[in-house]
């Protein structure tokens, strides 16, 4: 049984539940008073009362100013101190592993590069927790203030089970993270699939928040998709939901490594790209150079950028139509290049939806995040989406 459903029927867990509920509803109103968080959670007075006391002792709540009387006392509106609630993230890529400490609105605090290498996924971890713990004690925090460890990893993932089911780029195959974190860290453990946490951050935290459905397409290191429908990630039986890098788009197209021609990933994936503007020209160019080319108008940097650009437009329109979404955010530093990419995708998805005679509110955007963060911020998205949320983890006390 995974860490987080421990404890299930006890009497406290119903009493840090409906801490919990509380806390959720302050976050998602901003403030409210002591009257009305009874009647939005249909809490009697007293337990708000109580609850409310919990948590101003430990500092998590506060009051702030005085409303307008109706009759009685002014009502006094409580908010979160977004500063004394934290969040542990951990981010599993092919080509960077690092952990960060965050607070509730997403701001990075500390950040530390995980080694990598030589080791099995249970010595990893291990090493991870020890440096989770460094982060904690030199931050100064008490741990009963951290939510929870979000893991975003590039793989198959079971959440519920806390458990990788395949990574292809990490070589891990069947390891229950959350059992081998949670158990020397005894905090909640939630993992998923990197696409999907990216997803989960840009509704809590980025472009997505007023969306109800949205998808974010994680480029630069690959291919994949994190899809959420009416405000829900969704998610398939098997956990292969957004697997879309080697699905072919283009007949005919660019070789991928996966054996089949036209697929998304090498439109997206730098290291390909890469190499093909090194077939081009002759020159290998790093990715900062290769912005750089694009900004000099460099003829064969911006051919490539068309060919990746028209991949990524037949993406947007292909899902963004079949799935009815309001927000398509482009992950990685295609997301960041305005005209030639963003610009576009966003023209070509609203001529074929005009052309097809589908109403189109569809908004194309890149990223709110730096590409580095990206990963850590939707673990983070990861937590706040599974705290914040009905049936949410435990408040530990």
């Amino acid at each position: 049984m995974s860490l987080v459903s421990r404890h299930i029927n006890t009497t406290r867990l119903i009493r840090t539940y409906n801490a919990s509920t509380v806390l959720q509803t302050l976050y998602r109103h901003g403030s409210c008073s002591r009257t009305q968080l009874a009647k939005l959670t249909g809490m009697s007075p007293a337990t708000i009362t109580r609850i409310i006391a919990e948590l101003m002792e430990q500092g998590i709540v506060l009051e702030g100013k005085a409303g307008k009387s109706t009759g009685g006392r002014r009502p006094v509106y409580l908010h979160i101190d977004h500063t004394k609630l934290y969040i542990a993230s951990l981010k599993l890529l092919r080509d960077d592993c690092r952990a960060a400490l965050l607070d509730l609105k997403g701001n990075i605090l500390s950040t530390e590069k995980l080694p990598w290498g030589g080791q099995t996924p249970q010595e990893f971890l291990h090493n991870t927790v020890e440096i989770l713990s460094t982060i904690f004690t030199q931050a100064g925090i008490n741990r009963e203030h951290i939510l929870g460890v979000g893991v975003a990893v590039s793989g198959i993932c079971h959440p519920k089970e806390g458990r990788v089911i395949r990574s292809v780029n990490l070589d891990w195959e069947d390891v229950p993270i959350a059992e081998l974190l949670g158990s020397e860290l005894q905090l909640p453990i939630f993992i998923e699939n990197d696409a999907n946490a990216c997803a989960l951050a840009e509704v809590w935290l980025g472009t997505a928040r007023d969306a109800v459905s949205s998808m974010y397409l994680k480029t630069e290191e690959g291919a994949g998709a994190g899809i959420i429908s009416n405000k829900a990630l969704l998610n398939g039986s098997r956990f292969t939901t957004g697997e879309i890098g080697h699905v072919p788009l283009i007949a005919g197209g660019q070789p991928c490594r996966c054996g089949q021609k036209g697929c998304l990933e090498p439109y997206v994936y730098f290291g390909d790209v890469q190499a093909r503007y090194a077939e081009k020209t002759g020159r290998k160019v790093t990715r900062s150079q290769f912005v750089e080319l694009i900004q000099a108008q460099d003829a064969a940097a911006l051919d490539l950028v068309r060919e990746s650009a028209g991949a990524l437009a037949l993406a947007c329109t292909h899902w963004g139509i079949l799935l009815d979404l309001d927000v398509i955010t482009i992950g990685g530093f295609w997301g960041k290049l305005q005209s030639e990419v963003i610009d576009y995708c966003q023209r070509y998805y609203a001529a074929t939806a005009r052309q097809s005679g589908i109403p189109c509110s569809t908004t194309i955007t890149g990223s709110s995040f730096n590409n580095e963060d990206a990963d850590l911020l939707g673990a983070a998205g990861l937590v706040i989406d599974r705290w914040f949320a009905p049936l949410s983890v435990p408040f530990h006390r």
